[in-house]
């Protein structure tokens, strides 16, 4: 929701190359780390697998321990920026306190991943439909409007830069990869197909957005259903509203599971005290009113971002030499050798620096 407003100041143009570029390194990304999960038989997390394979020797144990913690932060920043948006849009739709729509969202959000994986996938699923029938309707309204859109924008690097990066994050599932490999393991020639079609539904849904929003609002916002909706009518509000707070709920649901996966596997920790202690901080952070969802956003856009940007191809070098796995059922070829390596690299880094951008 916050790609129509960058879009409308760069213009058509650039945010039809931003959109394209920010695909291909993130599908090529998330590739990488599907390899290298590939590579490794135990299944494990990010954060184990990166233990394995990178830190290695004396500081191994320091270095990892240090990841874990940073991959933690990042991981509260991104959470909190979901109860945070969740409670901004239960105020307004239902008319409660602003704290009353952090617990509503926090209970929603934190009570099916404590019922694990399984309930997980079936709310996503029901979820995923609801978001693509919310946005066909949206759309199929906003037809109905006088269209107009601006092939150029006002804004310059700073505002392409903040929208590739905002582009970039919308894309990112890294930490579900491992659960992609885990659960895909009856056929694992079939994960870079789902990867890429993952990607693709995401890419869907942010050029719908993005073109309605831009087209038929008089002004477009910050959060782009505010001006969308005033252009269709108070009920298009509470659908655009709906929408945003299922695609809030189901990325909390696969990130807040994850970071409980990955709790449990550091700290030794049952599944129960796992999920309170990856969904409960969420809560604090943001009762405390540090940041909006917009700040959390950045922060933890711009934190991935450089974990990854450092982190992911020397690891996925150290898989292929240390994997347990030598010949895996699938492998990147050609798109992971050196030369995409190196621009995945630029690409995070250039990633992190955009994240933390502020476009007035």
């Amino acid at each position: 929701m916050a790609v129509p407003y960058l879009a409308s100041l760069t213009g058509v143009l650039p945010f039809l190359i931003t959109l394209i570029i920010s695909f291909f390194f993130s599908v090529l990304i998330h590739l990488m780390i599907a390899e290298m999960a590939m590579r490794d038989s135990s299944s494990s997390q990010l954060v184990e697998s990166f233990g394995k394979f990178l830190f290695r020797g004396r500081g191994a144990i320091f270095f990892t321990w240090f990841f874990f913690v940073m991959i933690v932060f990042a991981f509260l920043a991104n959470l909190s920026a979901y109860i945070a948006g969740g409670g901004e849009i239960l105020r307004d739709l239902i008319s409660v306190p602003l704290w009353s729509g952090h617990f509503l969202t926090y209970i929603i959000a934190a009570g099916v991943v404590f019922f694990g994986l399984k309930a997980i996938g079936i709310s996503e699923k029901y979820s995923v439909i609801g978001i693509f029938i919310l946005v066909g309707i949206l759309a199929a309204a906003s037809l109905k409007l006088p269209f107009s859109i601006s092939p150029a924008g006002r804004g310059g690097t700073n505002e392409i830069l903040a929208l590739y990066g905002m582009i970039m994050f919308s894309f990112a599932a890294f930490f579900s990869i491992p659960q992609l490999v885990e659960g895909l393991h009856w056929n694992k020639p079939l994960v870079p197909k789902a990867i890429i079609l993952g990607i693709s539904m995401n890419l869907v849904v942010v050029v719908i957005v993005t073109v309605f929003a831009a087209g038929i609002s008089k002004e477009v916002t910050r959060v782009a259903i505010t001006g969308w909706g005033k252009a269709l009518g108070d009920w298009a509000f509470i659908f655009g509203s709906l929408f945003i707070l299922l695609a809030m709920l189901t990325s909390y649901w696969s990130i807040s599971f994850a970071l409980a996966v990955i709790l449990k596997e550091r700290m030794n920790w049952g599944e129960k005290l796992s999920w309170f202690a990856a969904t409960l901080p969420t809560l604090l952070i943001v009762i405390t009113g540090i940041s909006d969802f917009l700040g959390f956003m950045r922060l933890a856009g711009g934190s991935i971002a450089l974990l990854f940007a450092i982190m992911v191809v020397p690891v996925l070098r150290a898989a292929r030499k240390y994997g347990d796995v030598k010949d895996p059922e699938w492998k990147l070829g050609i798109f992971g050798n050196g030369f995409f390596q190196v621009l995945v690299i630029i690409a995070f880094l250039i990633m992190a620096v955009a994240s933390m951008l502020k476009i007035d």
